[in-house]
């Protein structure tokens, strides 16, 4: 063998014995019934913990919103959809009535209004109606 050079591999173990295949490599780990069911436990009661604080963050955040936007002189009398992503509305600012053009990106004055120009639906919404009132009128359509 000239200018090769040859490996021999001798003893691999280096004198460890291997271990029998009878004797488990690992012991299996149990799961507990009990366990199982305390852990589902504690998921649903933080489940129910962050549903009930995201509802009473929703109202109070609402409750601000519905404040901030009583006092204030902009108020959008009506709006009609000329297309999915552009309106025209009519919007009382102060004392005085504009048509506005709103699309996707901008917003443009189209012209200005007299009152005498513009009906203005009033919602009366100082009444307490319940939802079974409301299911009933309903039906009476319906019917």
């Amino acid at each position: 063998m000239s200018g090769k050079t040859m490996v021999l591999l001798a003893d691999i173990n280096n004198g460890v014995t291997p271990i029998p295949s009878s004797v488990p490599s690992e012991v299996p780990y149990k799961i507990s019934n009990s366990n199982s069911f305390m852990q589902l436990i504690g998921l649903v009661f933080i489940l129910i913990v962050i549903l009930i604080a995201a509802y009473y963050t929703s109202k109070y955040v609402g409750k601000l919103s519905l404040g901030q936007l009583k006092n204030t002189n902009f108020k959008i009398i009506d709006t009609y959809r000329i297309s999915p992503n552009k309106f025209i509305q009519i919007v009382k600012i102060g004392n005085k009535y504009i048509v506005i053009a709103v699309a996707k990106d901008t917003v443009n004055f189209i012209t200005e209004l007299d009152e005498s120009e513009v009906f203005v639906k009033e919602f009366h919404t100082n009444e307490n109606i319940t939802f079974k009132q409301i299911l009933d009128k309903m039906r009476n359509k319906v019917e």
